[in-house]
């Protein structure tokens, strides 16, 4: 299924994630990005296709802002996102299932936030961080910034930090980068953080909209998809038999650039 012809050069697949699993460190893999957009590239006959930008989370909000703006952005959620750079644009069926977890090094398992209190969590300088974010204001949780994820866990691992807020994706990708004696030891909020991760699409034509959300559905469900996201223990939703590969056949066909009707993961 080929994009418009009027569409000279790649379209942006903008991808604001700047942590592994979603880029590469090193050479222990593409990162879900490049993956993703290779993906589509194939089921789209790659012509003019989407060429990958990395950027961080404030310049791509800026550029969906912009109602000029034509391509993708990846991994994002609806709920996570202004109203303003939604606009004109539709999701995607889900690429992945993830959530925000409480990672520490000794066992920290609240069943309220309060039980948080008084303890020093370790934030990604312009984070933000709502469920905790009045403890923070008020003083009861003590924030202390570092520069990216990988440098967090570090902070953790020394004792210098009590918890860090991560999300499964990130832990799984940034955890074999750092060296720590102890493991780390994650859970779940008191109320479960699930991120279904979608696409947002904004192109002018709706006809092309809507074959890319069907591409994108096929590949979501595709078997090298699946097995990439099981090498980090991730998955998503609407696949069957997700270990063996075997896939639904695409959800979307037909929908005209709806955003689709949202699952909930059964575990």
């Amino acid at each position: 299924m080929p994009l418009p012809a009027a569409a000279e050069a790649p379209l942006p697949a903008l991808n604001s994630y700047a942590q592994p699993p979603f880029v590469a460190v090193g050479d222990r893999s593409p990162g879900l990005a490049r993956t993703l957009v290779q993906l589509l590239n194939r089921a789209t006959s790659g012509e003019p296709g989407f060429q990958l930008d990395n950027l961080p989370r404030r310049r791509l909000e800026l550029m969906l802002g912009n109602r000029g703006f034509a391509g993708i952005a990846l991994f994002l959620a609806p709920e996570f996102l202004a109203p303003a750079a939604q606009q004109g644009a539709a999701w995607s069926e889900p690429v992945m299932i993830d959530e925000n977890l409480i990672v520490s090094m000794r066992p920290l398992k609240p069943s309220t936030l309060e039980e948080l209190h008084g303890l020093r969590l370790g934030g990604i300088a312009g984070h933000i961080y709502r469920p905790l974010g009045p403890a923070i204001e008020a003083g009861q949780v003590q924030r202390e910034d570092a520069a990216d994820h990988i440098s967090n866990l570090r902070k953790l691992c020394l004792g210098r930090v009590d918890f860090v807020i991560i999300s499964r994706a990130e832990l799984a990708g940034t955890r074999p980068h750092v060296q720590c004696a102890e493991p780390f030891r994650p859970a779940a909020f008191p109320e479960p953080q699930v991120i279904v991760r979608r696409v947002l699409v904004r192109l002018p034509d709706g006809a092309a909209a809507s074959e890319v959300l069907d591409a994108i559905a096929g590949v979501a469900c595709a078997p090298e998809w699946l097995q990439t996201l099981a090498q980090y223990g991730l998955s998503t939703v609407g696949c069957r038999n997700a270990v063996a590969g075997e896939a639904d056949p695409p959800a979307g066909k037909g929908r005209k650039g709806r955003p689709p009707t949202q699952k909930k993961p059964t575990a």
